[in-house]
Formats: structure tokens, sequence, C-alpha cells
């Protein structure tokens, strides 16, 4: 007679407690899962509506019309602003003050130079000895001396400090300025195929005046700039007067209170000195 196992009572009622303890462990597996899931839910979503969602109407249309929101539409500005510190990325920096010494050949005067982001780009302001800031320069009135159009020297002192600047590297597009990148990994001329050259290398990107701007132009249409490929700052601006070839090299950058700036600026004309500008005190604060 063939063997069949008959399973006996004992058995039967262990198996029915293994199973309604497997099905208990599941249903309290479940419910704190989903009593998780909504924790997250719960916790989660006010932080996202915080960060994304403006507290009022107000505070959304200053934070559209402020010029930092535009400031990040070309690559090459949005990349150089964010090296450069917070006043181009936040409300309250837009004006930075700066103080020193302005060398003209043998002439020395003190300079109190005042540059404030505006809607359009940059108002620029320049007292010398302690005066009234008799100079100025903005994107759309150009270089002015007493409220009118700057010429000769003047013209060229103002265009050199307003234009030879990493701010305005950054605030040229506000204007309509073309941004194009000439080369990367530049080595100066002298260094050659020098296997043993050991000094800067730049990227170089032009900046173009609008095209279609008639009037209130600056001296130079165009400006080179060198960024240091290792630190990312600008070592020079190249730019053309009246058909010479202007040099500004930027040295002594400090960062001050989250700001970077170079403190000595020399411009250079046939390697000769033409100009420099020597900076003892920087300051930034909210507009003017």
């Amino acid at each position: 007679m063939p063997f069949r196992f008959v399973p006996s009572d004992s058995f039967n009622r262990r198996s029915v407690r293994i199973a309604l303890v497997s099905l208990s462990a599941l249903i309290v597996i479940a419910l704190m899962a989903f009593t998780a899931r909504a924790w997250r839910m719960k916790n989660s979503t006010p932080i996202a509506n915080d960060r994304l969602t403006p507290t009022s109407p107000q505070l959304a249309a200053a934070a559209r019309n402020h010029p930092s929101a535009r400031l990040g539409l070309q690559p090459e500005a949005d990349k150089q602003r964010r090296r450069l510190g917070r006043r181009f990325l936040m409300q309250g920096r837009e004006t930075s003050v700066l103080i020193g010494t302005l060398t003209l050949g043998s002439e020395r005067f003190t300079a109190r130079i005042a540059r404030n982001q505006d809607g359009d780009d940059e108002r620029l302001t320049i007292a010398l000895n302690s005066g009234e800031p008799t100079l100025s320069w903005s994107g759309l009135n150009g270089a002015l001396s007493d409220g009118s159009p700057a010429t000769g020297n003047l013209r060229s002192l103002v265009e050199r400090i307003a234009l030879d600047s990493p701010d305005q590297f950054v605030l040229a597009q506000l204007r309509g300025a073309a941004y194009y990148t000439v080369a990367r990994m530049v080595r100066p001329s002298e260094a050659g195929g020098s296997d043993n050259y050991a000094g800067p290398v730049w990227d170089i990107v032009r900046i173009s005046e609008p095209a279609d701007r008639t009037q209130n132009k600056p001296q130079s249409s165009w400006r080179l700039y060198h960024i240091n490929a290792a630190t990312g700052l600008i070592d020079k601006v190249v730019s053309r007067e009246q058909g010479q070839t202007i040099t500004a090299e930027f040295s002594g950058w400090v960062n001050q209170g989250g700001e970077q700036a170079p403190t000595r600026v020399i411009w250079t004309q046939n390697r000769q000195v033409v100009m420099e500008l020597s900076l003892s005190a920087i300051a930034h604060g909210p507009k003017q």
C-alpha cells in the first residue's frame, strides 16, 4: 500500500498561525512605508515652494528688473561675474567706490571713482583732487566732461577707466555688446614654442560695441580681454585709440568681503606707460 502523508490537526493549526503572522508583518511594513512617504511629502513641499515662489508680486518684479537677472545670459560674462563677486549676483551692492592715485605722465591726482550698475549698463563718475565729479561715462551718453562730450586726452582718460575694467566685461552685455571667444590657452608671442615656458596662458574674448550705435561710441569699437586660464581673472585688455594699440594690465588683485578687484592698472602704448591707477580703498554698497 503506497505511503500517504496525512497532516494532523496540530500541523494545520500551526500553518494557519504562520500564515496569519506573515500577513500581519506585510500589513505593518506597508503601513510604515506609506507613513514615511506621507511624512517626506509633507515636510518637503514647503521647502520647494519657498525656494521657487517669491513671497510677493513686488519682490518678483524687483528681481526681474534688477540687472543681475540679465547678467547670466552670456556664458563668458556669467562665468566672470561669479568669479568677481556678489556685486553682480545680489541687490544692495550695485555701487563700487574706488579711491586712489591717478598718474598721467608727470602729473598725479587723487581720484574718487564711483561705478553704479544701471538697468542698461553702468554709470561712472570721476572726481579728481577732492573736487566735484566733473568727468562721467555711461553706456547711453559716452564720455562727458562737465556734462558735455569729452574730447582729446580727457575722453581717453574716461573711456580707459570705464571700459578697461573687469566690471565692464560683465556689464557690456546690457547695452547689446557682442562677445566672441577668439582663442583659448594662448601664450605670449615671446614665449614661442618653448617647452620650458611657465608663465600665464589666456582665453581671449573680444567684446564689440553694438553695430547700430551711431552716437557716443567709444574710440575703440572693440576690446580684447585676456582671461588668465589658471586664475579665471582678467590680466589685461587691448584696444585701439586713433590707430594706436593701448594695453591695460591689471595686478594686485584682492578679495575684500567676497568681492575681487585689481588694485593697480597700468596703460601702455608702444611699451611706454601713458597712465596708471593705483587704488588704496575699495567699497561696495547699494545703488546711489
